[in-house]
């Protein structure tokens, strides 16, 4: 199997891939880790399993965690308002603490918007403005579109209620509690960057008259005067400040760690039985054209791999791709990483990473 597996990671590095590192457990087994490709294309450093990633919008599988260990606690309440918190913003007695991570706040959204600038530095509560200078705002409790702000508000009151920042309380709640080394969240703490694999960025220039819209390779970041267009890789590992993503994208980490995250979750070793009831189940459908997910709870997103409908989540910041799922009917828990990217979707860059998570699990599970 374990050949298999790095002869898949092999053809998806020939195929245009600089670096990959996959690690998946099956049932209560090991967590183990196959590689392949650079760490840094200047250098020739390879990856290896105890390099850091980028992980995207995988942070919020972590955020989400960390807010239900708050109410846990008895320090805040999914159904109540978020006025409380947040008195000023508009629609706050609307929307409850819940709705910020389940994607039917009815939140403006701000990532398509953000100027990808390394030398600016965000706060929280700039990103939240940001949204809504640029953003719509629609009625609380509709359907489900994905949204980023919520979770820029989510770890806000995190910070609010335990006196903590969103970093620190990640880690003594989550983090600390499932034995986790290889995590950080760069945006509120330091971190081991010597370990931090470069990332590269695919941005090919629209042909005239293309469609702007995502599904259709519309690109989803500003990346005017930060990178040109051009059909080459080019390094985008400071292309976007950490502060910039914040709860709704910070993170790095290692697929390991991934893993050990989400076998602790779907163990119910992290969170009372009916708070990741709450994560998981109750989905709804969510508008986000072009991926795989298909249903959202809350920090947890049903996405379709290998002809199962899994659980986990997706992450993508210029130059990096995250893949993490659980497979509950098998107990399979995979996660995957690449250090190459792009905010094209219809760029191998992007979504070169998919078929070859559907592969890993075909192997894993002796499908194929």
């Amino acid at each position: 199997m374990l050949e298999k597996l790095n002869r898949l990671l092999e053809a998806y590095r020939a195929d245009g891939a600089v670096g990959a590192s996959l690690a998946f457990s099956l049932g209560d087994g090991d967590t183990i880790t196959v590689t392949s490709g650079l760490a840094d294309r200047a250098t020739g450093a390879p990856v290896t399993p105890d390099r850091l990633f980028k992980i995207g919008s995988c942070t919020k599988t972590f955020v989400a965690a960390a807010l239900m260990k708050l109410v846990e606690d008895g320090k805040a309440e999914l159904d109540a308002p978020i006025s409380s918190w947040f008195p000023d913003l508009p629609r706050s007695g609307e929307v409850t603490v819940l709705q910020l991570v389940n994607h039917r706040g009815g939140l403006p959204e701000f990532e398509y918007d953000i100027p990808m600038d390394p030398s600016r530095s965000w706060t929280p509560a700039q990103l939240v403005e940001l949204a809504f200078g640029v953003g719509g705002q629609t009625a609380p409790g509709g359907p489900a579109v994905y949204n980023n702000t919520g979770y820029v508000l989510a770890g806000m009151l995190i910070e609010a209620a335990s006196g903590l920042t969103l970093g620190e309380y990640v880690r003594r709640k989550v983090l600390e509690p499932l034995g986790l080394k290889d995590t950080w969240s760069p945006a509120t703490e330091s971190f081991p960057e010597a370990r931090m694999v470069r990332g590269y960025y695919h941005r090919p220039k629209p042909a005239t008259g293309a469609s702007s819209a995502l599904a259709e390779g519309g690109e989803m970041w500003r990346m005017d005067g930060v990178l040109p267009y051009s059909d080459a890789l080019q390094d985008s590992s400071d292309s976007f400040p950490y502060s910039g993503a914040y709860g709704c994208g910070d993170m790095v980490a290692t697929p390991s760690d991934l893993v050990g995250f989400m076998k602790g979750l779907f163990d119910g070793r992290l969170l009372p039985a009916p708070l990741l009831v709450t994560m998981k189940d109750g989905r709804t459908k969510v508008s986000y054209p072009g991926t795989r997910l298909r249903e959202t709870g809350a920090g947890l997103i049903a996405s379709e791999y290998a002809g199962r409908l899994v659980l986990g989540h997706q992450g993508s910041i210029p130059g990096y791709v995250t893949v993490m799922e659980h497979d509950p009917v098998s107990r399979l828990t995979i996660a995957m990483t690449s250090n190459a990217g792009s905010g094209n979707r219809l760029s191998f860059y992007a979504s070169g990473i998919h078929p070859v998570v559907d592969r890993a699990i075909g192997i894993i599970l002796q499908e194929i």
